[in-house]
C-alpha cells in the first residue's frame, strides 16, 4: 500500500467502483470518439444498402419476387430499429469486454485523495500519484466525474455514491481555476 502525503487542504474519498461505472466511462468516450461515430454510421448504411441491393436484384427476377419484398422490407425495418439495436449491441459488447477483463474484481475499492497540487489513488492493484499539472480534462456527467490525465489514465468518481458530491465538484473546479484544467459539464449525456 502506498504512503499518502497529507496537506491541510485535502479531500479524501473512499468508494467502490462497480461494473456499471466502468461501462459508463467506456460508453462516454465511445460516444465522443469520431472514429466510433463514423463506424456506427457506416455500419448502418452498409446493412441497409446490402438489403436494398439484394431486394432490387431479386425484384427483377419473377421467381424471387417474394424474396425481394422480404429484403426490401427488412432494409426499411432495419433503418427504423437500428438506433435502438446499435445502442443495445454496443453496450452489451462493452459490458462483455469489462466483465472479461475485470473478472471477480468488483466491487473495486478505491481511495482517492484530492490535494491542492496532486491526486493520489489507491486500489487493490496499487498506488498512483499524479501531479495536478498532469490533468488534461475533468468531465462531469449526471452520475460521474471522469478525470483524464496526460498519461491517458481515467479516474472515475461516482457522484451517486457520495455524500459530498458538491464538495468534490468545488475541488475539481479549483483545479480548473488554478491549473487551467479543462472542465466539461456534460450533464445531459446519455448513451445513444
Amino acid at each position: 500500500m502506498g504512503v499518502f502525503l497529507y496537506s491541510l487542504s485535502m479531500l479524501e474519498l473512499n468508494y467502490e467502483l462497480e461494473e456499471e461505472d466502468l461501462l459508463q466511462l467506456q460508453l462516454y468516450f465511445a460516444s465522443k470518439d469520431e472514429m466510433q461515430i463514423k463506424q456506427r454510421r457506416k455500419e448502418k448504411y452498409r446493412m441497409i444498402g446490402l438489403s436494398l441491393l439484394c431486394g432490387l436484384l431479386l425484384f427483377f427476377d419473377e421467381g424471387y419476387r417474394l424474396l425481394s419484398y422480404f429484403f426490401l422490407g427488412s432494409s426499411v425495418l432495419f433503418f427504423i430499429i437500428y438506433p435502438w439495436w446499435s445502442v443495445w449491441f454496443y453496450k452489451r459488447m462493452y459490458r462483455k469486454h469489462i466483465s472479461e477483463s475485470m473478472r471477480a474484481e468488483f466491487p473495486y475499492n478505491t481511495k482517492l485523495l484530492l490535494g491542492s497540487e496532486f491526486i493520489e489513488i489507491e486500489t487493490k492493484k496499487g498506488y498512483r500519484h499524479y501531479d495536478v499539472k498532469e490533468m488534461d480534462t475533468i468531465i462531469e456527467t449526471e452520475h460521474h466525474f471522469f478525470i483524464v490525465t496526460s498519461r491517458q489514465v481515467s479516474i472515475i468518481v461516482p457522484k451517486h455514491r457520495m455524500n459530498n458530491a458538491e464538495e468534490v465538484k468545488m475541488r475539481l473546479l479549483r483545479y480548473k481555476e488554478n491549473n487551467q484544467v479543462s472542465f466539461v459539464e456534460d450533464m445531459d449525456w446519455k448513451w445513444k
